[in-house]
């Protein structure tokens, strides 16, 4: 398999290179036609286009029918000039290319002579006719002068209708949702380049954190975007820093804020605890400038952050547990990029990008195992954590052009990170080779919240290289004109883990009383501890995109777009143990992943001012690896796992005043460890007697069909509305389901449970759950997108967003697993539903003015609002279905919380 995949490769990428290709994701598009001032078309005018910052230039020539066209060129403001024997110079000025977009210039000549010249100075457009796909571009100005929460520029894809902000406690963690889909199903790239992670997708946004200083523009699409895009079933973000000039520039920038400018936390004032000491310092600069005028520049920045947030944390059960506190977060952030004309044909580009940033120490809430269901606060030790994490990217570009209307880029990019998050016990101990969090007091699971000690410990690497080819090539006059594009990109992803997680163990108690050791009640009913020793393991990935589209413009009003893109991922597993594969080598890799693209657009009126456009794609999710870990680290045999004990339910004990019988327990919270390392010796392959998780040998894909129609009117020099309906329907999606399901005695929490091999593919008994990852999940999203947008022009700007939708589906996220399973009824049709992102309303509306006569005082504002999010109540004291899952809706009715500030009357 390893031998044919490498040949597979090699000719992919080889014959992309035979016909000479490269990137355009991180550029810019312009196009057109020549006429003389009768309409006759006019072939062999000469037209250059110079960057009128940097004074890069290309220069082409009009075909046969009067058409041009300049493709892959760095987003910014250009100068167009046209020059033809009998006729005068043309010169058009602050034409604004975008990320992305395709600028269409049509243009007359007047005769004359050479020596005289027209010079016009209309407005850029701001609609791009030739475009099916939806989404939006943010500019300099709004990205740096609108306020941004956290200061991540993802704050500024939210402006755009269809996508939610999501914002994080934790640091430079803010992400987006975007068309109804998960926040890690985002594909996120810089200047071209891979900024996304393997590992859990975008749910934290970026790989590493771009500071909004140094980002130029992006661009986001939502919906039915070209062949060229893919790997992702929510929004391609495609952002691009800045580069150097002509000219020697740079931004001195400060932010900071302290108590003085900071709310008291909502629970530190309702329990009259003291306020703590919040700061946040954030500065930094960008320079730069040329090396060669005109040839050769370079850019950087610098950012510095200290930040201490404020927490708080209220324990009703045991007042004197409750605490306010801050964290402390810090980061160094640098990026250096150079661009290079060698000559009119040839230039190059490269950038970096890379943070550090500690953070000790870090408070957070940590979901407990399934076996309760139930989110806890963490409080006392078990509430301080720490990470360190240093993350990269790096990408170089080589751009040639070939010929009169041929363009060929090749790209190289890589993402690194190095990471570790752990307690504070395991982090005294030294450096990450001697980390050991067995030495550590075991955490103590109350029923509402845990304590003592934190379980966490695991890291340290991902590793993430790519290497991209993309072709274009102009053809006019063959019925219209053709910009054809192919192209193909290869990825390596290498995962390292070391997971020490629950090695200190676990203690699980039905109520918030402390420990007394004559008093049953408050004794553990269940533990959970990972033996074997720590679990360590590598993941290897390859993936292969390829393309092929070609947009034609039919005529001066109509454009159809036809693409079809093919995805490969092959991701090595060791399938042991596995009942379902005759062949432990032979994991699924799925091979037919072909998606067709079809778009049209058709202007009306021949001012260029409005276009109806419309499509319909297949789109194709990539696999986080994410999902694929559990495949390592929970097979049938492994030298470390999680183990619960009892394995079947709680020990009925405590909760009926009786001690427990368990031999884990029967002490209270002390792990028995000579008992747990005779049934589980360490240093040996065991087997797992946790919960075991089974690969599918049908696994594919997830995909997603994508319909949208939509109406944009530039109604005023410096202003465009939009509309669009937009339909997105999953399919494939994974969802988890259990082949080793339950049936409880009885509907009470701690009910003895037998175990069934259901299915009948397991052949032997198995101790506790045995989950298959299979494509069995479905979703719907629907909705209307409205915008409004008012480039910058007579001192103010603006933009106002709206988006009514409706999201629903039975799963959400890649590692969703089936609790309302009875047996072999998987129950899909209980699972359809709302989804936790759906969103009914969400409007967005920001704008910025800048004061007359102040050199540059602006005032600036962003408002978002956003309908409440669906949620299920869930009984977790009693199992109706007799599943073995404390996890059933409630009955349709109205409840009311009982604490203090808790909702009411929730239908």
């Amino acid at each position: 398999m390893n031998r044919v995949f490498v040949g597979l490769v090699l000719a992919v990428f080889l014959g992309a290179l035979a016909a000479p290709t490269l990137a355009q994701q991180g550029t810019a598009d312009i196009g057109g036609r020549a006429t003389d001032e009768q309409g006759a078309v006019l072939p062999g005018v000469m037209i250059v286009l110079t960057n009128e910052e940097t004074g890069v230039f290309r220069q082409v020539m009009s075909g046969e029918d009067g058409s041009y066209f300049v493709s892959a060129l760095t987003p910014g403001r250009y100068r167009l000039a046209a020059t033809l024997a009998g006729f005068r110079n043309f010169d058009r000025r602050s034409l604004i290319l975008e990320v992305g977009k395709t600028l269409t210039i049509n243009f007359a000549l007047a005769v004359g002579a050479l020596a005289e010249s027209v010079t016009v100075t209309d407005v850029s457009p701001i609609i791009d006719v030739t475009s099916t796909e939806v989404g939006g571009n943010i500019g300099t100005s709004e990205i740096v002068e609108l306020p941004a929460p956290n200061r991540n520029f993802f704050a500024m894809v939210a402006l755009l209708p269809g996508v939610q902000f999501v914002p994080s406690s934790q640091f430079g963690n803010d992400t987006i949702i975007a068309s109804g889909q998960a926040q890690q199903g985002n594909n996120v790239t810089l200047d071209g380049g891979y900024n996304s992670d393997d590992a859990i997708g975008s749910n934290a946004g970026g790989q590493t954190r771009t500071p909004l200083e140094s980002v130029q523009e992006f661009q986001v699409l939502t919906n039915q975007y070209d062949a060229e895009f893919g790997r992702a079933s929510g929004a391609v973000v495609n952002a691009v820093t800045k580069q150097g000039t002509n000219q020697f520039r740079g931004v001195v920038f400060g932010y900071f804020t302290n108590s003085a400018l900071t709310a008291q936390d909502y629970f530190a004032r309702l329990n009259n605890q003291a306020k703590p000491e919040s700061s946040l310092k954030q500065w930094g600069g960008t320079f730069g400038g040329p090396i060669v005028r005109n040839k050769f520049h370079f850019f950087g920045s610098l950012e510095r952050i200290t930040e201490s947030p404020n927490r708080a944390f209220n324990f009703p059960a045991r007042p004197e547990l409750n605490f306010s506190t801050v964290e402390h977060r810090e980061a160094w952030n640098e990026m250096v990029r150079v661009d290079h004309q060698i000559n009119a044909n040839n230039t190059w580009a490269f950038r970096y990008l890379g943070e550090s940033s500690p953070q000790i120490p870090i408070i957070q809430t940590r979901r407990t195992p399934t076996i309760q269901g139930t989110l806890r606060s963490p409080a006392g030790a078990a509430a301080f954590t720490d990470e360190t994490d240093l993350d990269q990217t790096m990408v170089g570009t080589y751009t040639t052009v070939l010929g009169n209307s041929r363009v060929n880029t090749i790209r190289a990019s890589a993402t690194l990170e190095h990471w570790y998050h752990g307690s504070i016990c395991v982090r005294g101990q030294g450096s990450e080779d001697v980390f050991d969090q067995s030495k550590c007091p075991p955490t103590l699971y109350q029923l509402t919240f845990f304590t003592q000690q934190s379980p966490e410990a695991q890291g340290p690497w991902d590793r993430n290289y790519q290497l991209q080819d993309v072709y274009s090539w102009f053809v006019p006059d063959m019925k219209g004109s053709h910009e054809f594009k192919v192209g193909t990109t290869y990825h390596y992803t290498i995962l390292r883990r070391t997971i020490q997680t629950h090695m200190n163990g676990g203690f699980f108690f039905n109520t918030d009383l402390p420990f007394d050791p004559t008093n049953p009640r408050t004794y553990p009913e269940r533990f959970t501890l990972r033996v074997g020793g720590p679990f360590r393991f590598n993941m290897h990935s390859h993936t292969i995109e390829g393309f092929a589209q070609d947009k034609w413009r039919i005529s001066s009003h109509a454009t159809v777009s036809l693409g079809v893109r093919y995805d490969l991922e092959v991701s090595p597993v060791d399938e042991t143990g596995n009942p379902l594969f005759k062949d432990p080598h032979a994991y699924p890799v799925d091979k037919n992943n072909f998606s067709p693209r079809l778009g049209f657009t058709y202007g009306l009126g021949s001012a260029g001012r409005s276009v109806i456009r419309g499509g319909y794609g297949l789109f194709y999710n990539r696999t986080i690896l994410g999902t694929l870990q559990p495949f390592f680290e929970s097979g049938k045999f492994s030298r470390s796992f999680e183990v619960l004990f009892p394995q079947d339910t709680a020990d009925p004990g405590p909760s009926r005043g009786q001690f427990p019988t368990d031999p884990t327990l029967v002490n209270g919270p002390v792990i028995n460890r000579a008992y747990i390392d005779a049934l589980y010796p360490a240093g040996t392959r065991l087997r797992n007697t946790g919960e075991v998780m089974f690969d599918s040998p049908n696994r594919r894909q997830p995909y997603t069909h994508q319909v949208t129609v939509g109406y944009e009117r530039q109604i005023l020099p410096t202003m465009a509305v939009s509309a669009d309906y937009v339909r997105t329907t999953g399919r494939d999606l994974f969802l988890q389901r259990n082949l080793n399901p339950m049936i409880r005695a009885n509907t009470s929490r701690t009910g003895p449970i037998t175990r069934v091999d259901a299915f009948g593919v397991l052949g032997e008994p198995y101790n506790t759950k045995v989950w298959l990852v299979e494509n069995t999940g479905k979703s719907q999203y629907d909705a209307l997108n409205l915008q409004v947008e008012q480039r910058f022009s007579k001192y103010w700007s603006g933009r106002a967003s709206y988006s009514l939708s409706s999201s629903r589906g039975t799963t959400l996220n890649q590692l969703d697993q089936n609790f309302l399973q009875v047996g072999t009824n998987l129950n899909l049709d209980k699972l359809w539903g709302p989804v936790s992102v759906d969103r009914r309303h969400i409007l967005t509306l920001s704008g910025r003015v800048e004061i007359p006569k102040t050199h540059g005082v602006n005032l600036s504002a962003t408002m978002r609002y956003m309908s409440g999010a669906p949620f299920t109540i869930l009984d977790t004291n009693n199992d109706a279905d007799r599943n073995g899952e404390l996890f059933d809706p409630l009955p349709a009715g109205t409840y009311s919380g009982t604490a203090l500030g808790a909702l009411q009357n929730v239908k």
